[in-house]
């Protein structure tokens, strides 16, 4: 594939405002940049989200591991990647730092972006958080430091601090469970649904919780499937879409594989709904 398709110019900047990119928030923020339109570094993403109810675009596996974490996360409302910075603050901030602005094939200023910005709710109000993925932060090379330097003075006029996340933010069995979980949100059209006979097993696994006998969620999988005369594979399905709609909770990053939970360490989250009982 030719790298045409990745150079910028002023033209193509004019046209993604038009379109309004980096504008908007939740269901209706539009990202700066998609899968489209860079390379990556590494394998890129488009992952919907459940907590914005829209297509994400992340250019990396480090990324897609933050907005994971984020996604997870109870105190953050709202992600907004490839989030793009005003160019006349860049260029202001280049001029300070004493660096040279980026600039589009044709000459003319580059629109920074940041990788996230976040709405958080802190206590009783909402603040905003910059953040920017470095695989190896401390091996930048000058020129990338340069950039991100510009890009933090001009997040620093804003009011807001530009901090760095790497690897060390991520915790493997984490990152394993929730994605299995997440996958299973919405079960409702999975081949053969049926959401009287998932209710019931859903209620089953409830059940099994409060009961807390010393035994592992695959063998009460097991146990509820030969109740059900389903597979024990359907039921470990409902029990991750209860994990993942917050009616059910353990820790994720605790064990290598969900099925391994003892029962004793999940426990029961009231302001969860399934899918099952709408």
């Amino acid at each position: 594939m030719s790298r045409r398709k990745y150079q910028f110019s002023e033209a193509k900047i004019q046209k993604y405002l038009k379109e309004g990119r980096g504008t908007g928030d939740g269901a209706n923020y539009r990202p700066w940049l998609t899968v489209y339109d860079v390379p990556s570094t590494g394998r890129s993403h488009r992952v919907y989200g459940i907590k914005t109810g829209r297509i994400h675009y992340l250019l990396s596996d480090g990324e897609w591991k933050s907005f994971i974490r984020f996604e997870f996360d109870d105190t953050v409302l709202d992600i907004r990647e490839q989030f793009p910075l005003d160019r006349r603050q860049t260029m202001q901030a280049a001029c300070k730092l004493g660096y040279k602005h980026p600039i589009t094939t044709d000459g003319t200023p580059y629109v920074m972006t940041i990788d996230f910005l976040l709405t958080r709710r802190v206590g009783d109000r909402l603040a905003l958080e910059a953040l920017s993925f470095k695989y190896n932060p401390a091996e930048l090379k000058e020129r990338e430091t340069q950039l991100h330097e510009i890009a933090a003075e001009c997040v620093q006029s804003n009011g807001l601090t530009l901090r760095f996340i790497d690897e060390t933010y991520f915790e493997p069995n984490f990152i394993r469970n929730y994605d299995s979980i997440r996958g299973c949100f919405d079960i409702s059209a999975l081949h053969g649904y049926d959401p009287s006979l998932a209710q019931r097993i859903a209620k089953a696994l409830i059940t099994a919780v409060k009961a807390a006998k010393p035994r592992l969620l695959e063998e009460t999988c097991y146990e509820i499937a030969a109740q059900h005369q389903v597979s024990a594979n359907e039921v470990f399905t409902i029990a991750k879409h209860l994990l993942a709609r917050g009616v059910l909770a353990c820790d994720l990053s605790a064990y290598a594989d969900l099925a391994e939970v003892p029962m004793s360490k999940i426990w029961i989250r009231p302001q969860g709904a399934w899918v099952c009982q709408q």
